[in-house]
C-alpha cells in the first residue's frame, strides 16, 4: 500500500468513527437502584411551565404542558415511525407495563403489539391479571424528545428493558404544510380507544442503570 491510499484509508476510518460516535448518545448520570417498577406512574400539575414551541421543515407546533409526569415500567413494545406529521416530533412510540405486568411470572400469561399509533395485547383464558389490570397497568406512549441526545438515547432502547421517563404530559397544536393538526394526551391510565394514549416531552430518560438528558 502507498503512503497516498494509506492515508486515504486511514482518514475515511476517522470519519466513520466520528460518525459513529456523533449517533451514541451521550450519558448525563448514573444510577445502580434498581428501577422500582412496582409502582404506579407520577403525575402533577404543571401549571407553572410555559409552552414549548417546536419548528419542523413541514410544521410549527406548540405543545402545552398539562401534567409533570414519570413512568418507571417494562418495555413490552417498540415501534419506530418515519411517515406523516406525528413521525416529525415522535418518531417512536414505547409500550410500557408496570405493577404485576412486569414481573417474570405473568410474562407467559400476556402478549403485546403496536401499529399505526396504537397498541394491543392478548391474554390467555387462564391469566391471572384480568382486563381491567391490564389496561390499567400499561400504556401506549407517543414519545417527543426534549434533546438530540435523548432521541438518540430512546432510540436504544430495546424490549425488556427496564425504563424511566421523565418530562411533561401534552396537548400539541400546530400547522403541518399549511393545514391545521391536534395531538391530546390521555390524562388517565383507565381509559381505552382513540385518545387513551399519552404524549409525552421526554427531558429525562434512565434506561437500566444510564441516566440520559
Amino acid at each position: 500500500m502507498d503512503k497516498k491510499t494509506y492515508f486515504r484509508v486511514i482518514s475515511t476510518l476517522l470519519i466513520l468513527c466520528l460518525l459513529v460516535a456523533c449517533s451514541r448518545p451521550q450519558k448525563s448520570g448514573f444510577d445502580s437502584d434498581d428501577i422500582d417498577t412496582s409502582r404506579d406512574p407520577i403525575q402533577r400539575s404543571a401549571a407553572t411551565h410555559e409552552p414549548i414551541l417546536i419548528e419542523t421543515k413541514y410544521g410549527h407546533y406548540t405543545l402545552t404542558p398539562v401534567a409533570e409526569y414519570q413512568l418507571a415500567g417494562k418495555v413490552v413494545s417498540k415501534k419506530d415511525y418515519s411517515d406523516g406529521w406525528e413521525a416529525e416530533i415522535s418518531p417512536l412510540d414505547l409500550a410500557i407495563v408496570w405493577g404485576k405486568l412486569a414481573e417474570p411470572e405473568y410474562e407467559k400469561y400476556i402478549s403485546f403489539s403496536q401499529r399505526n399509533r396504537w397498541y394491543f395485547y392478548e391474554y390467555k383464558p387462564d391469566s391471572p391479571l384480568d382486563n381491567s389490570y391490564i389496561i390499567s397497568h400499561s400504556s401506549n406512549n407517543h414519545l417527543i424528545p426534549a434533546t438530540h441526545n435523548i432521541s438518540l438515547a430512546l432510540r436504544t432502547i430495546r424490549k425488556e428493558e427496564r425504563v424511566i421517563l421523565n418530562g411533561l404530559l401534552v396537548n400539541l397544536k400546530g400547522t403541518y404544510k399549511g393545514g391545521q393538526v391536534y395531538w391530546n394526551t390521555s390524562l388517565t391510565r383507565k381509559d381505552t380507544g382513540n385518545g387513551s394514549c399519552e404524549l409525552i416531552y421526554v427531558t429525562k430518560v434512565r434506561i437500566g442503570s444510564d441516566i440520559y438528558e
